[in-house]
């Protein structure tokens, strides 16, 4: 039995299958070469390590940087001479974490039709599988997957490049509440939201049995719309607000951004929008009286300073266009 055979027979007996780890055979984890991955850990799941033509079964973080102490939680990583006696240990340590043909994994089959086309219109369609175990939404850097667990259903991440096994992001006893928040979950990320737009969401998270009961009342299309909805009400909320197009014009946005100083797509405040990456150049509207600034923030600085003012764009822009063509 290799591991892909142990992942094979822990979905058959109803085990679940993520309580196993192999960074040797994961196929989600960037591009580099299988050896280097060999020793890829994933955090709250039982490893299996290939090193040197030895075996290692662990729950240990055993190649953390000097800076950091070493990982002493759980048992003792064991050492095998082949990848049979290893997989072996795995299955008797992971059979053992969960009953018999309690776990069962949802496909993508079974996601109402809606919300597949929500998932392709976001760009996380087709799903991707691991070791043979089905996603149901798959991006560029992470997946989602469901579980029924004893009847309940699971919704769970998982980062392609910094695997981990923990709680759920959410949990029901009905597969459509727990489809409601895996389309609000992409839709935070990659919905289809024209630029100048604030930044919307609903976090699982931090929502209240208020916020839940309301995305509960809502159908998946209804989920949808909301987000191509420029300010949507409850359960969604403004996240970010998007910038004000009106303070800039086409020329300065495309000048900026051969200079290095991308229009960001997100700002702090109303009446506002913010060039650069490292650099970042804000344009604000002031009232009473009317007026136009620009604040600058340094690399890695909360706090602006106001760099220039005007009472119309024109010298604004001027300004910045002096800024973005050096």
């Amino acid at each position: 039995m290799n591991f892909l055979q142990l992942q094979q027979r822990l979905r058959a007996a109803g085990h679940d299958p993520f309580q196993a780890y192999a960074g040797h055979y994961d196929t989600l984890r960037g591009q580099g070469r299988a050896v280097g991955r060999s020793m890829s850990m994933c955090y709250g799941a039982w490893n299996l390590l290939i090193e040197d033509g030895r075996y290692i079964v662990t729950v240990r973080d055993l190649h953390r940087p000097a800076r950091f102490p070493p990982d002493t939680h759980g048992p003792e990583p064991v050492v095998f001479d082949s990848e049979q006696a290893a997989c072996e240990e795995l299955w008797a340590i992971v059979s053992r974490l969960d009953p018999p043909g309690s776990v069962r994994a949802v496909t993508a089959d079974e996601l109402d039709p809606v919300a597949v086309d929500w998932l392709r219109e976001c760009g996380w369609w087709p799903p991707a599988t691991l070791y043979g175990n089905p996603f149901v939404a798959t991006g560029e850097r992470m997946s989602y997957r469901i579980a029924e667990r004893d009847g309940r259903f699971e919704l769970h991440l998982r980062d392609h490049g910094v695997a981990k096994l923990g709680d759920p992001v959410h949990a029901a006893d009905d597969l459509a509440d727990v489809t409601r928040v895996l389309l609000t979950e992409v839709g935070n990320r990659d919905a289809p939201r024209p630029q100048g737009w604030p930044r919307v969401g609903f976090r699982a998270g931090w929502a209240g049995e208020e916020d839940l009961s309301a995305l509960r009342a809502l159908d998946l299309a209804a989920i949808t719309r909301a987000y191509r909805t420029e300010c949507p009400g409850p359960p969604l909320r403004i996240l970010a607000e998007g910038p004000d197009l009106s303070l800039v014009t086409t020329e300065l946005v495309e000048l900026a951004e051969r200079g290095g100083h991308p229009l960001r797509q997100f700002v702090s405040t109303r009446e506002s929008v913010a060039f650069g990456v490292d650099v970042r150049y804000v344009i604000r509207r002031h009232h009473e009286p009317l007026r136009y600034s620009v604040d600058r923030y340094g690399e890695r600085e909360n706090h602006a300073t106001t760099v220039f003012t005007a009472e119309d764009l024109a010298p604004i822009h001027e300004y910045l266009r002096q800024r973005f063509r050096r």
